[in-house]
């Protein structure tokens, strides 16, 4: 129970990744706010989760909602000492910015999602976790935060949320507050359909699902669940040196 007492937001957490992380804080004794857009999806993590878990329905898109779960921990725990930024992917008609067939609308969209999102929510909580002297954010990057291999937009997105996490971890490291980037590679959730990524390279989901883990050192996909011991790291008391970091979870992709 290494965070019994704390109090968590988990945004984008109604499936995959998000869930899997608010499960495994809601496991080590915090008490967990999560919010996505589906309400049915919260209900079930709720559920899973038991206990005191809260549900918000939001869409980060909006500056306004993407504050919302954090006002909602305040006000039902009166305390934030953890906040989950996991809201991401790709809004949309699930077409690509790119050089040549420019989508202003898109590109800014992925923007707000993957980055700005990112800070209003941060924003939102970082008064609250100064007054305490004590606080954990932790980012959701992407193995593309580092390197390029996605949409531009995305990808700069999440490059941006790097620089983000460096800077937020430099203006409050005086504070009590770490602040990192938690970046997944391929990680095997509802939103990865190997037959659809294979169709886009006229091959099978199983050619393609080979592809994609020769180039990790394991040779596998990971797991949502195996995300969660170092958010509970990086949340816990242990990680209270460890700031301005990137840690690239992703079974040795693309070494």
């Amino acid at each position: 129970m290494k965070l019994a007492g704390r109090v968590a937001v988990v945004t984008g957490a109604g499936r995959g990744i998000g869930r899997a992380l608010a499960e495994a804080l809601a496991g080590e004794g915090a008490s967990v706010v999560v919010s996505s857009r589906t309400a049915t999806d919260l209900a079930e993590v709720t559920a899973a989760i038991g206990g005191d878990a809260r549900a918000v329905v939001a869409d980060a898109l909006d500056r306004d909602q993407a504050r919302a779960p954090v006002r909602a921990a305040l006000a039902a725990f009166g305390r934030l000492d953890i906040l989950v930024n996991n809201v991401g992917g790709r809004p949309g008609d699930g077409v690509d910015a790119d050089p040549w067939h420019e989508h202003d609308d898109l590109f800014d969209r992925l923007l707000t999602l993957n980055l700005s999102s990112a800070w209003w929510t941060t924003n939102a909580a970082l008064p609250a976790m100064r007054e305490r002297g004590y606080g954990r954010v932790i980012n959701i990057g992407s193995g593309v935060a580092d390197r390029a291999g996605a949409s531009m937009a995305y990808t700069a997105a999440k490059h941006g949320l790097v620089g983000l996490t460096r800077s937020l971890a430099l203006a409050t490291g005086t504070h009590g507050i770490t602040v990192n980037c938690l970046c997944p590679g391929w990680t095997q959730t509802s939103a990865i359909d190997w037959d659809v990524i294979g169709a886009r390279s006229g091959i099978s989901g199983a050619e393609a699902r080979d592809r994609v883990t020769a180039d990790i050192a394991q040779r596998r996909v990971l797991d949502a669940e195996e995300l969660g011991a170092v958010a509970v790291l990086l949340a816990s008391d242990a990680g209270a040196a460890i700031t301005g970091q990137v840690w690239h979870v992703d079974g040795g992709w693309r070494l």
